[in-house]
């Protein structure tokens, strides 16, 4: 199959009406190209956090999509994001993952650009183009950036909507978990990098979020960090806790606190007076009560917020899980893994806090170890000549879309369950709706 006979086939691969989903969307690497171009080069995709490039002259090395970039706080303070690749021949001008500099210069001919993105000496001097080429053509190439609770977005397309636009509903449940507090979150550290066997529409979809799998994927090891509660109680909570569509794919899952929990479990008793000040009745009433949160943002960022008990005479701590999923192939994964917390809480707070997400949501660690290989487990029952012919079943909206929550206190769709699909398989029908656009 060629790139060239899919138009309108993508289309069809994601079926509103049955609920099913074609494995050639996870598989087929036409597909995995075509999506680079009419997903990743159309949507705001997240590049990095204002706690990481709080200098001028800080600067990070991320990735949109296949395309690597440059995320700069420019002399001028102002945050600007470059396709990182020099204008005259195309070499990799910025090869540190972070650092703070006034400029970039290339390897190859030595041509500089300033912070700002202009070009500023090249090898030979400018008179030696004889006035024959506008040399202003040649400052370094620059995506439209967005900022929203410190979250910064870029995309190379002059045709999307403005950021807030995109967002849309979700900003309100970014809010709760981004823009809590007058300081709003901070980055915990450089992200932690590493490569996974499965596409990344997997982990989009999984923390968009997948309610069943929790508890026979995670189930022995949910129960020990959730304070020995038994697998029927925390199933029931899953099912009874609220999935979530935001408009144009993002989606996200609430669960519940435990009978005889007290509110706020897991937060730094300080940081809830600043949400009490800071949150809306709707977010104070979700947030008091919130055992998880899981959310992805389309297409490709996520992030997982949950207390830990590690030991029954410590108190709970929550740890703030945030990552990316970045397409390297149709069955290869680099995943961007950050932790965060609020900015104003206590030192040892933050300690604790990014203790416990190490311990669970990394490379080589619970959740994670679990997860890697069930979505590998996915790939190779789904790459063959056979299998890849087959349908994912995601039909659990069929039996849910009447099961609209009418007092909800939040914006968007909210159903009635986390088992309902209806939040994840949001995400690959904005993915259907970018793919059949040409």
């Amino acid at each position: 199959m060629k790139i060239d006979d899919l138009s309108g086939y993508p289309a069809s691969l994601v079926n509103p009406e049955t609920g099913l989903v074609s494995r050639r969307v996870f598989t087929d690497p036409d597909i995995h190209h075509l999506e680079l171009t009419r997903v990743f080069a159309r949507s705001w995709l997240f590049v990095g956090h204002e706690s990481e490039v709080l200098r001028v002259g800080d600067y990070v090395s991320r990735v949109m999509g296949d395309d690597p970039v440059i995320l700069a706080r420019g002399q001028d303070g102002k945050l600007r994001v470059f396709l990182n690749a020099c204008t005259h021949r195309g070499a990799l001008l910025c090869r540190g993952d972070s650092g703070n500099s006034s400029g970039y210069v290339c390897p190859y001919h030595g041509w500089s650009f300033d912070n700002t993105g202009l070009l500023s000496a090249m090898a030979d001097t400018p008179e030696a183009y004889k006035g024959r080429v506008d040399l202003g053509t040649f400052n370094l190439v620059q995506a439209r950036v967005g900022v929203h609770a410190g979250l910064i977005f870029a995309t190379f397309n002059d045709q999307a909507p403005s950021l807030d636009e995109y967002l849309g509903d979700a900003r309100w449940y970014i809010d709760m978990l981004f823009a809590r507090t007058p300081g709003g979150a901070q980055a915990l550290g450089a992200p932690v990098r590493w490569i996974a066997q499965k596409n990344w529409k997997y982990g989009a979809v999984n923390f968009g979020a997948d309610g069943p799998h929790a508890l026979k994927t995670h189930g022995p090891i949910t129960r020990k960090i959730a304070a020995g509660m038994p697998l029927e109680v925390l199933r029931d909570l899953a099912i009874e806790g609220p999935a979530i569509r935001a408009g144009n794919g993002h989606g996200c899952i609430f669960v519940d606190l435990p009978p005889g929990m007290p509110p706020w479990i897991g937060f730094h008793p300080d940081m809830v007076k600043l949400y009490e000040k800071t949150l809306n009745p709707g977010q104070l009433k979700l947030k008091s009560n919130m055992f998880n949160k899981v959310m992805t943002i389309f297409p490709n960022l996520s992030w997982v917020h949950f207390p830990i008990f590690f030991s029954p005479d410590q108190m709970p701590v929550n740890f703030f899980n945030v990552r990316v999923w970045q397409p390297t192939g149709p069955d290869r994964t680099e995943i961007w893994n950050w932790f965060f917390a609020d900015r104003e809480a206590p030192d040892e707070y933050k300690q604790a806090s990014l203790q416990a997400g190490i311990r669970t949501f990394t490379a080589a660690d619970t959740f994670d170890q679990d997860d890697a290989e069930a979505w590998a487990a996915i790939d190779a029952g789904s790459r063959g000549t056979i299998g890849r012919d087959r349908m994912s079943s995601f039909q659990m909206v069929l039996a849910s879309h009447d099961e609209r929550i009418a007092d909800f206190p939040g914006p968007g769709e909210a159903y009635r369950s986390t088992y309902s699909e209806m939040s994840e398989f949001g995400i690959l029908l904005r993915w259907r709706e970018l793919m059949a656009a040409g």
